[in-house]
């Protein structure tokens, strides 16, 4: 009983207060032993035993059937526990079997690659070994190498050392070659440059000298042409003492007129007398002698008269021939005069052309020694004599300034001296030659119609005696009013032209 109840308490309390994990082994063993208890001890007979055992044994059983529904349902759930449990530590079991023989494996395989790795690591000593004496041999080759190829760069370097002294001396000599070379070439850049200078200033005195001599042309053409409008003026003044000549004529003309009308009264009044006279023959025949001697009187009279018209047309006929060779020699004198001015304006523009070209050719040859200039200051900032250089191209470039001055005036003169000869030159072509010759054909055309008019005037019969002051007038009012004012506006013309004349002089002045 006692031992009963010692295993039932055996068995009662592992199962209230074991842990999970460290009695699931254990526990299948003592059920185990358990049950094989109870079994024995129902299955012994009760002839091994003796009474005292029996009654508690009885007593026991009493107990434990009193005790038995309460404690069945324990020991199921119990039971049931202890299966799970049991499963698990099966399973725990079957797990750890299995880990275990992954690790025996594992082992196995770590006994097989240890076995590979030691012998790969005696393979690997063993060309460790072979490598070693393969690098001492190759290390010995190396440093044998690397003193022979010392040796070898010793060597060289001392024949470059030697090849290095020699091309320093070459470099040195060749230095020196290069100095005296380039003191040779500013000694000839120098000689050159002053003969380009000396040149440069030969060409501005030549150039000068033709502008002086184009200066003097010019004052020439001025003349002729002050020569020419002196002329023009004087031929004005011989033009218009003609114009009086003429109005003088035109007056005596008209006292000539006006004579032989009065006369021709007098014939008329004269034959109406004689018409009234003739009944009386005695008293007629004295008075047909006075009529007689009175018109012989007359007549001779008129004679004179016409004589005196003839004269006086032959006169204005001379006159007239005379201001149409005037004006001839005008004409022809105008023309010498503008074929030498054409002559003197194209010599003139020749040589503006030409001193164009000579003015180009000293600009190249300037910008070359311009160009020139900066090749020596290029070399003047390598050469050690730069100081004397650069003294030599200030005098070169002072030198050139002073010649592009020069050159600068000399076109700055040329242009007004070019502009007033081609002013002048067309001022006279167009202006003064061509007025006069038109005033001058006007006024001989309007002299030639007063001569016919005149000769019209004269030889106009009895019936133009209305028509005799009409044709005055219209002469005294018409033709010589505008012939006047063909006069003012040439005039005018010229008075344009002096202005003008005068603003080219205060250009050329300025």
């Amino acid at each position: 009983m006692q031992t009963a109840k010692t295993r039932n308490g055996s068995v009662e309390h592992p199962a209230r207060g074991s842990p999970l994990g460290a009695n699931k082994t254990g526990r299948p063993t003592r059920l185990a032993g358990l049950d094989s208890g109870v079994d024995a001890a129902a299955t012994k007979s009760p002839t091994g035993r003796s009474p005292k055992v029996e009654r508690r044994t009885t007593m026991s059983a009493e107990r434990e059937k009193r005790r038995s529904p309460m404690k069945l349902s324990e020991l199921e759930s119990q039971l049931s526990q202890l299966q799970d449990e049991l499963k698990k530590a099966k399973e725990q079991l079957h797990s750890s079997e299995n880990s275990r023989k992954r690790a025996l494996q594992e082992a196995e395989e770590a006994r097989a690659q240890a076995a590979e790795a030691s012998a790969q690591v005696r393979d690997s000593q063993a060309q460790l070994a072979e490598l070693s004496s393969v690098e001492e041999t190759r290390i010995f080759e190396l440093r044998r190498l690397s003193q022979e190829r010392d040796r070898s760069w010793q060597s060289e370097l001392e024949a470059m050392q030697k090849q290095h002294e020699a091309d320093s001396a070459a470099l040195v000599a060749a230095m020196g070659e290069v100095h005296r070379l380039r003191v040779q070439l500013a000694a000839a850049a120098r000689a050159d440059r002053k003969q380009e200078a000396a040149e440069a200033l030969a060409t501005v005195d030549e150039l000068r000298t033709k502008l002086t001599a184009s200066e003097e042309a010019e004052a020439q053409a001025r003349a002729l042409h002050d020569e020419c409008k002196q002329q023009l003026e004087a031929s004005r003044a011989t033009i218009d003492s003609l114009l009086t000549d003429g109005s003088k004529l035109m007056d005596s003309f008209s006292l000539v007129v006006t004579e032989l009308e009065e006369s021709r009264a007098k014939l008329k009044t004269l034959e109406e007398e004689v018409a009234e006279t003739t009944s009386a023959k005695a008293a007629a025949g004295q008075r047909c002698n006075c009529s007689g001697s009175e018109t012989a009187e007359l007549r001779s009279a008129l004679e004179d008269v016409e004589a005196r018209f003839q004269e006086e047309k032959i006169l204005s006929t001379v006159e007239t021939q005379c201001a149409y060779e005037l004006m001839d020699q005008i004409k022809v004198e105008a023309d010498l005069r503008h074929g030498k001015l054409a002559t003197a304006l194209a010599s003139a523009k020749s040589e503006v052309m030409f001193l164009k070209a000579s003015l180009f050719d000293r600009e190249s040859e300037l910008r070359r020694a311009q160009v020139a200039t900066k090749k020596l200051q290029d070399d003047a900032r390598t050469n050690s004599t730069a100081d004397e250089l650069k003294a030599q191209l200030q005098g070169a470039l002072q030198e050139n300034g002073q010649l592009k001055l020069e050159l600068q005036q000399y076109e700055s003169e040329k242009v007004p001296v070019k502009s007033e000869a081609d002013a002048a030159a067309e001022a006279a072509k167009k202006g003064e030659t061509e007025a006069e010759l038109r005033r001058l054909r006007v006024q001989a055309e309007q002299w030639r119609k007063a001569a016919e008019t005149a000769m019209a005037l004269l030889t106009v019969g009895k019936g133009g005696n209305g028509k005799i002051l009409d044709r005055g007038e219209s002469l005294d009012g018409g033709k010589y009013a505008g012939l006047y004012d063909e006069l003012d506006d040439d005039a005018a013309a010229a008075r344009k032209n002096g202005n003008v004349l005068r603003r080219i002089s205060g250009m050329w002045k300025k």
